[in-house]
């Protein structure tokens, strides 16, 4: 009688193990929020920088000894992560940290995050019609 169940259990076993390596993830997944609370303006160094958040999304030189790094993220919808359809909706909002580094060490870090339609207000408004 057991030897008649055991394909189930095979299956089932199967299925689970399955259903398990489903559920990890092969990217490493970044959180603005609390990389930015991790930054000690003054004291953090470049290396702990890169080490805590990896290379920035963008660089830019201020002056000689002074540079913005940019890491942005886009706050994804869960409809985005739909197969085949998921290209056609639009992310939930942005989030965006900014940071100056004075030589080695970090002199700024601002973070600052939005939801898409936080600036449609500006379409509702009849006042802004110039009327002749």
């Amino acid at each position: 009688m057991l030897k008649a169940f055991r394909p189930f259990y095979l299956l089932i076993t199967l299925l689970f193990l399955m259903l398990l390596a489903g559920g990890c993830s092969k990217t490493p997944v970044r959180h603005l929020v609390s990389d930015a609370c991790m930054v000690s303006v003054g004291h953090t160094t470049r290396k702990e920088v890169l080490k805590l958040m990896g290379d920035p999304d963008a660089k830019r030189m201020i002056n000689p000894t002074t540079e913005e790094w940019v890491y942005y993220e886009e706050a994804r919808s869960s409809l985005q992560d739909a197969p085949l359809v998921g290209d056609m909706f639009d992310p939930d909002g942005y989030q965006m940290l900014v940071m100056t580094l004075s030589g080695d060490i970090v002199k700024t870090c601002r973070y600052s995050g939005f939801e898409a339609d936080e600036f449609k207000w500006k379409d509702d408004y009849s006042w802004q019609e110039i009327k002749k």
